[in-house]
């Protein structure tokens, strides 16, 4: 064997390593489009339960509002028959006062809220 046979070897060698090499890196590339491909899926369906979660939100506090002044007009319901309401704002007694001589309020006894004026 001479010295010309060992280095036919060792070429091919280095041909394969580098055909291995270019389709790695093909293979790589490849391989990380589908992934692209799934985060901006990942992306667009975030932004969508972001959407959903914002309308649930915005929803709840429409919700809120009416049982907030739900709450407000049986609390005067309730002061209006004589009995005591509770005063959303500072939470004191909500009453029906009938002065003499100007007309009958319901007001918060502890804030001065009046809530209802006859």
């Amino acid at each position: 064997m001479s010295g010309d046979e060992t280095t036919e070897v060792e070429s091919e060698d280095e041909t394969t390593r580098t055909d291995t090499t270019v389709k790695t890196e093909t293979e790589t590339e490849t391989e990380t489009e589908p992934e692209t491909t799934l985060d901006i899926e990942a992306a667009a369906e975030q932004e969508a339960s972001i959407e959903a979660l914002q309308n649930t939100v915005e929803e709840q506090g429409d919700r809120i509002e009416e049982l907030e002044d739900l709450v407000l007009d049986l609390s005067a319901r309730v002061a209006s028959g004589d009995a005591t309401g509770v005063c959303p704002d500072c939470h004191g007694p909500v009453i029906k006062s009938n002065p003499f001589f100007r007309s009958a309020k319901i007001k918060c006894s502890d804030c001065g809220r009046v809530f209802h004026e006859y």
